[in-house]
């Protein structure tokens, strides 16, 4: 999204887009963090493409934004709005290698019995780490049931809670799990399942998996 068209959500979200507003380019640019000058270049711009009306005034100028403008509007919101509501039923990963925590956690018994308890999962001690694209996933879960595995306290530690997802990995139930504390980037993600995946489909990094729900 271009300078321009931020610039015209920021002026509909200070009410030009049912009324006339009347601001300074010293107030926009201070707000929309951008100088004077490049406000007043964009100002312009929009102008004369139609998507404002604009009129000097003695406080600064004088703005409200025009059909064309309030239409540009509605088609940013068309596509930000499919973007985030398209549902996919799968999306595709690539596989990683993890720090070998995976097999610890998912060794520990209060974890382990609440797998098969919630998830319906004997699993594997290991995950299997896949790198995907972030928005992809959260729109491929965002319907799909949160199943909390609670986390318990030792004499020694804490260990938090795990927010989980049942999923399939081509083709294999499986399950999406969030630790609260966790060393990876939000776009690697960590599941966990009965099977072990790079074994039986002969997985390297960097090789692509398929999740599906």
């Amino acid at each position: 999204m271009g300078d321009s068209e931020q610039l015209l959500i920021y002026l509909a979200e200070k009410g030009a887009l049912k009324k006339e507003i009347e601001l300074s380019t010293i107030k926009i640019s201070k707000e929309f963090k951008s100088s004077q000058q490049t406000v007043s270049r964009k100002l312009v711009e929009l102008e004369k493409n139609g998507m404002i009306h604009r009129i000097p005034s003695t406080r600064g100028i004088k703005i409200q934004i025009s059909d064309k403008g309030i239409e540009k509007l509605r088609n940013i919101h068309v596509k930000l709005n499919n973007l985030f509501t398209a549902k996919a039923s799968a999306i595709k990963g690539k596989v990683e290698s993890g720090l070998g925590e995976g097999s610890y956690y998912v060794s520990l018994g209060k974890y382990y019995e609440q797998f098969k308890d919630k998830l319906g999962i004997v699993p594997f001690k290991g995950t299997l780490n896949v790198k995907v694209d972030y928005i992809d996933f959260i729109n491929l879960i965002s319907n799909q049931n949160k199943i909390t595995i609670n986390g318990f306290k030792t004499e020694n530690r804490t260990f938090g809670d795990i927010v989980s997802y049942k999923v399939k990995v081509n083709g294999v139930p499986s399950a999406v799990v969030i630790p609260k504390r966790t060393s990876h980037d939000r776009d690697v993600i960590e599941i966990i399942s009965g099977t072990n995946f790079r074994r039986k489909f002969h997985l390297k990094d960097g090789d692509e998996v398929e999740i599906s729900l």
